[in-house]
């Protein structure tokens, strides 16, 4: 269940790698619109398996429905996930604010599952708190390999520290102040750009590249010079990456695919998801969150994440690696419970 194909990298690069991690089998992403209005009766008879993986799924009463439906639709399916985001129970702001009634019913879905694997320990966490186990294998995206058509080895073409900076379109957030959150971050750009850093603004959804065009502008009229957005596509997306030095996101996969290239992450914790995977590679104490922002905070959190990049990125890349491993063999596992109906 996701929105690939409708101009979100993270969406794109989470259905890419369970394809690429599961070789052999045809990948058909649920449809969030309409249900399962998209696919044919015939379609739906072909389910051979049911894989919840990739996004903040459990705990979320929207895809609770469609998983409901798809598990009517196919009763005798297979249950296996790769990597699936658990919500938090203390993030109760906005559309998330029934979190807490969503446990009762999520619980016994997930006990239909060969395994729980989840993104990170908060996900973990919450998990436990239903009185399940679960194992953390990451995020899915970390699988997924460079898509730039450059250089393979990432090498910048400057030693001038270029720090990437990813926020944009979100429906909640701590504090539930946006022109806040985003007031202050142009205003923290502004001062790293005057410190002397080169500043890339980095879009991993097409409203987000909106978003960062305005931002681009509102920077150009005050004297600040920033380069990007890119374009939206993951080859783009790569290619700008690897011209960082660190990468300060609000989006979850900014995080995750900066990550997975051995670039050094700053989260702006919008929503847990983003600590959560934080944690899972190692960077919990590289997380700010949305209502603790300030312009100083923030300008400080980014120049000490400069100082530290280089030497972050051997153990940054250790424990990406160990993610790596770690869904190669879910994946080992889940073909393994699919293999009975292959």
């Amino acid at each position: 269940m996701g929105w690939s194909g409708n101009g979100n990298l993270g969406d794109d690069a989470m259905i890419a790698a369970h394809r690429r991690l599961l070789p052999g089998w045809d990948v058909t992403q649920v449809p969030n619109h309409g249900g399962f209005a998209p696919l044919s009766g015939a379609a739906l008879r072909r389910v051979a398996v049911i894989c919840l993986g990739g996004g903040t799924l459990v705990l979320n009463g929207h895809f609770r429905e469609t998983l409901e439906r798809l598990m009517r639709a196919a009763p005798d399916a297979p249950r296996v996930m790769l990597g699936v985001g658990v919500e938090d129970l203390e993030f109760r702001e906005g559309r998330r604010a029934a979190v807490l009634s969503e446990v009762a019913t999520w619980r016994p879905l997930l006990t239909e599952f060969e395994q729980v694997r989840v993104r990170g320990p908060l996900s973990q966490r919450t998990v436990a708190s239903m009185g399940l186990d679960s194992v953390v294998v990451g995020d899915p995206a970390i699988a997924l390999p460079d898509q730039s058509p450059g250089d393979p080895t990432g090498q910048r073409p400057s030693d001038r520290a270029r720090i990437g900076v990813n926020f944009g379109v979100t429906d909640d957030l701590w504090g539930g102040d946006h022109a806040a959150f985003r007031s202050t971050v142009v205003a923290a750009i502004g001062r790293l750009v005057g410190a002397g850093h080169d500043v890339a603004l980095l879009a991993t959804t097409v409203q987000d590249r909106v978003h960062l065009s305005e931002v681009a502008r509102e920077c150009s009229a005050a004297g600040v010079t920033v380069a990007g957005p890119n374009s939206v596509g993951l080859a783009a997306l790569d290619t700008a990456l690897k011209r960082c030095s660190v990468v300060v996101g609000e989006k979850l996969h900014a995080l995750v695919l900066a990550a997975r290239l051995g670039i050094p992450t700053l989260a702006l914790e919008y929503r847990p998801k983003c600590r959560d995977f934080q944690l899972s590679v190692g960077r919990g104490d590289w997380v700010l969150r949305t209502d603790d922002l300030t312009v100083e905070a923030l300008v400080d959190f980014v120049t000490a994440g400069l100082a530290a990049a280089e030497e972050d990125r051997a153990e940054l890349r250790r424990s990406v690696e160990d993610l790596g491993l770690r869904l190669e063999r879910a994946a080992e596992s889940m073909r393994l419970a699919m293999g009975r109906v292959a």
